[in-house]
């Protein structure tokens, strides 16, 4: 556009506007006319360079190197360079082969031949329509040295009859070139290329507008890229890896062992007399898998046939006559000096012997029958309990989990000498063995028990594993060892093995995972077990035991009969201690041995009663140990237990949790009833594992110095 037209003055009138914008349609016209004239001339220009291409290919390089510098003269200083053309024939008949070079500058640039160009000179055309014609001539601002050197050359024209223009029509001698195959080749390409049919391609607007790819993008189209070889190496690979397992797989005619198995090492110590698990004729292998709050309706399932048993006994009344002050009469009492030994202390006359002995009463008697009812109540129809299932009754527990739930009960059962083959309870106490003797998984370590796969559990990561598989060994080695019924010895043998195959072989305790390392609380249920089973008849290597020695010692806090959880967190707890105290008793120590005397005068001097599993190790700790330690721990804790017993409805017979500890409100009402159970039946349930103390003696009349007061927790 003119740039002076923003100098004038703007217009007033309809009319003056409209003259205006007429004269700026003009301008912008002209301003496009000359533009296109100018395309004109760069695309002559262009042609003239591409043919100095070809004349500098076919191999006059000399002359290709001159006329480039023609070209770049014009360029420069806006003057036209005379037309390249062929030499007059004049000329050639004088010249046959000339040299140029810009070492012989003797022949102008003028006279030398081009064979590149046939005898045709190169113009510059003009532009199609003249300022002239439109009415107005464009003012440009600025314009480029070889725009005007291209403008300027419209003045010739290709039908000029000049001499030079007509001497370039001339033929010329082309000069001789030697024929080779690789000439005849690159011909016969750039013929076959001349034929080859033109494609036309229409491209759309959006083509032509330009395509940024953002990184993701880039990378999604690397990824298609490459992600065809990708599968296919993936398939290949599979296939391989296929072929080379089916090299290795062996196939076998025995059931085949179910998914879950233990994640212990494959070094397996030998048991004597060891049974293979038979595995039942229904389906196993499979964790019982019910809701909490849900009844199976379905016939009671029917354990394996058991043998005959005798005429059925029913088992006289425990409850023995209380006189006016709670205490029990007198049974018929055991001749002096009586041998403890000698007595089946399960027995109806054992129980007796050994309550009044131990300090058992009448009402720690009913106790326990109003709580076996309650539990015989409690059993599902198809022999198990849970802990997540107590009837109409409050406070069940979190843990779905029938195995431990129908080992916890039928501890106080078989402690109250109730078995498959006699007892009041003889039926339930069948159901709940026929149940685990079948739900366990066979695994190459043994019997697996823990129970861990319940879809209704809420926990995500159960840490209660080898709690119930602990417990449930101990059910079974204790009912195994009561009636020696051969039936049972597989599983227990079984459940026992998987135990020993699982101690962490370092620390020599049991936890969570097989082989991790132990807890103290764990590790005491499991040491209960495997004595049970020893007394059963099932040898326990002694590397096992060495290595429950072991695991005590590390925990041992002070060496004043504080122990800790864990060799970690050597914490004092009253708890752990009483479990602690209660293995070194089951492993052999006697009451001169190591810190046992420091142990049992911190429990005895601990009033705490409201942990029921606390009171259910320390009540055992305290009973083996006997003396006046025992006579104060077994009024305080058997009188309170009677008074907590629930009276009335539905939950008579039970107990309801006390405290927010872990086991209380993972177990619920039914594990607190068991354990409270077991702590009434202390009295008869096992034998004492020390020799009796002498009468009135106690452990502050044979102590040297009294121990130090107990930290608190």
């Amino acid at each position: 556009m003119n740039p002076s037209s923003d100098s004038q003055p703007a217009p007033q009138t309809p009319e003056q506007f409209a003259e205006f914008l007429r004269k700026r349609v003009q301008e912008a016209i002209s301003a496009s006319v000359h533009h296109a004239s100018l395309s004109q001339q760069y695309l002559s220009l262009s042609q003239r360079f591409s043919a100095l291409a070809e004349q500098a290919s076919s191999g006059d390089a000399s002359f290709a190197f001159q006329s480039l510098h023609q070209l770049e003269r014009e360029a420069n200083t806006g003057t036209p360079a005379a037309p390249i053309a062929a030499m007059l024939s004049t000329a050639m008949a004088n010249v046959t082969h000339p040299v140029v070079s810009p070492s012989n500058p003797a022949i102008s640039f003028a006279d030398v031949p081009n064979p590149a160009m046939n005898g045709q000179a190169f113009y510059s055309p003009p532009a199609r329509f003249a300022p002239s014609e439109i009415g107005a001539a464009p003012v440009i601002s600025t314009t480029l040295p070889i725009v005007e050197a291209a403008a300027n050359s419209v003045a010739a024209s290709p039908t000029d009859k000049s001499p030079i223009a007509a001497a370039s029509l001339a033929t010329r001698k082309k000069p001789r070139r030697t024929v080779s195959v690789r000439s005849v080749l690159e011909r016969a390409r750039q013929a076959g290329l001349e034929t080859t049919e033109k494609v036309r391609v229409k491209a759309k607007k959006s083509d032509l507008k330009p395509q940024l790819l953002s990184t993701t993008e880039e990378l999604t189209l690397e990824m298609k890229r490459i992600s065809k070889p990708a599968v296919i190496s993936f398939v290949i690979t599979g296939l391989v890896l296929f072929i080379l397992a089916l090299r290795q797989m062996e196939f076998f005619e025995d059931v085949p062992v179910p998914p879950i198995i233990a994640s212990i090492s494959n070094t397996i110590e030998a048991v004597e007399e060891s049974m293979p698990i038979e595995l039942p004729a229904e389906e196993t292998g499979e964790q019982l898998e019910q809701p909490a709050e849900e009844v199976i309706e379905e016939s009671e399932p029917a354990p394996e046939p058991m043998p005959e048993p005798m005429p059925e006994v029913e088992m006289a009344d425990s409850s023995l006559p209380e006189t006016p002050d709670g205490t029990a009469l007198p049974s018929p009492k055991p001749t002096a000096g009586a041998d403890l030994e000698a007595i089946d202390n399960r027995s109806d006359a054992g129980r007796k012997v050994m309550l009044e002995k131990f300090g058992g009463s009448a009402a720690s008697e009913s106790a326990v029958g109003f709580a076996l009812e309650w539990l015989a109540a409690r059993q599902r129809v198809n022999g198990t309990w849970d802990f997540v299932d107590v009837g109409p009754c409050t406070q069940k527990g979190s843990v779905n989990n029938p195995i431990g739930g129908t080992a916890y009960a039928l501890l106080p059962f078989l402690a109250a000498g109730q078995t498959h083959k006699e007892g009041q309870y003889k039926k339930q106490v069948q159901a709940g063995l026929a149940f685990l003797t079948s739900i366990g998984i066979v695994a190459p370590a043994g019997y697996d028990l823990r129970g861990v796969v319940n879809k209704a559990d809420d926990d995500t990561d159960p840490n209660y594993a080898y709690y119930v598989h602990g417990a449930a060994t101990l059910a079974l080695c204790e009912a195994y060892g009561m009636t020696k019924d051969r039936k049972l010895k597989p599983a227990a043998e079984g459940s026992v093995l998987f135990l020993v195959n699982s101690q962490d072989r370092r620390g020599g305790g049991w936890r969570y995972n097989p082989q991790q390392g132990g807890s103290t609380s764990a590790t005491a249920i499991q040491l209960m077990a495997l004595k049970a089973a020893e007394k059963a008849g099932i040898k326990i290597p002694d590397a096992t035991w060495k290595g429950i020695s072991f695991y005590l010692d590390s925990v041992s806090v002070d060496g004043e009969g504080r122990y800790g959880y864990e060799a970690e967190k050597k914490t004092y707890a009253l708890s752990v201690t009483s479990m602690a105290i209660l293995s070194r008793m089951y492993l052999g120590w006697g009451r001169d041995d190591g810190d046992m005397r420091a142990g049992v005068a911190l429990i005895d001097k601990s009033t705490s009663t409201e942990n029921y599993y606390t009171n259910y190790f320390a009540t055992q700790v305290m009973k083996n140990w006997g003396g006046r330690e025992w006579e104060r721990w077994n009024i305080r804790v058997r009188d309170d237990l009677i008074a907590r017993q629930e009276t009335d409805g539905l939950e008579k017979g039970s107990w309801a949790p006390r405290d927010r500890a872990d086991y209380s409100q993972s177990g619920g009402r039914l594990l607190t009833t068991s354990l409270a159970t077991l702590t009434l039946e202390v009295y008869y349930r096992n034998k004492p594992l020390l020799s009796e103390m002498p009468q009135s003696a106690s452990l502050v009349d044979s102590a040297e110095t009294e121990p130090a007061e107990p930290a608190t927790k």
